[in-house]
């Protein structure tokens, strides 16, 4: 009876295992094939990331709200060491002073968006208002760089379609949220 015992509960852990490893592989291919566009991409723009990209693993790191004087710094020197690239959404307020980190990241060959002028959540502004933290940030960072931004990722991720038709941007959210905004 012991015997028949093992045989049932090892029969289960592998169907058990099996059924794991199967779920783990569709979940793996289908987020393999996921590619992070703004939502606004067209067919074509898919195609070429797709093109780009297949075969092999990919990840983007981006970074809100810099730069920092002192953590923006040891930022790129690791990403720089790493040979990494990443994307840095800055806020207009906080690039004052801090000019050569930003012509650094460029330097370095990061792509630089903007996060706004400061840190408000712009669906909740006029659109006046948003329009102008926007071109205020662009403006900074296009006098730094030569180069107006053609990325805006806006704090809180709060965006809404009557923001779309104001910006040439493409407006970079996500689809996981860290949760880092809540307070918690």
């Amino acid at each position: 009876m012991k015997m028949r015992w093992k045989v049932v509960c090892f029969l289960a852990v592998l169907i058990l295992d099996v059924l794991c490893v199967k779920a783990m592989y569709d979940s793996y291919s289908e987020t393999k094939n996921t590619l992070f566009l703004p939502a606004d991409a067209g067919a074509e723009a898919r195609d070429e990331v797709r093109e780009q990209f297949s075969g092999s693993k990919q990840i983007a790191l981006t970074f809100d709200d810099g730069p920092h004087s002192v953590y923006t710094q040891r930022l790129l020197d690791g990403l720089r060491k790493r040979g990494v690239h990443a994307t840095f959404f800055l806020l207009g307020e906080n690039i004052e002073g801090k000019e050569a980190i930003v012509k650094q990241m460029q330097a370095d060959g990061h792509l630089i968006g903007s996060h706004g002028y400061s840190h408000v959540q712009m669906s909740k502004e006029s659109i006046k208002t948003a329009c102008e933290q926007i071109e205020e940030s662009n403006l900074i960072i296009e006098k730094i760089t030569g180069i107006k931004p053609q990325y805006l990722r806006p704090p809180y991720g709060a965006w809404n379609e009557e923001l779309e038709c104001t910006t040439n941007m493409s407006v970079v959210l996500w689809d996981v949220d860290s949760l880092h905004t809540d307070g918690k």
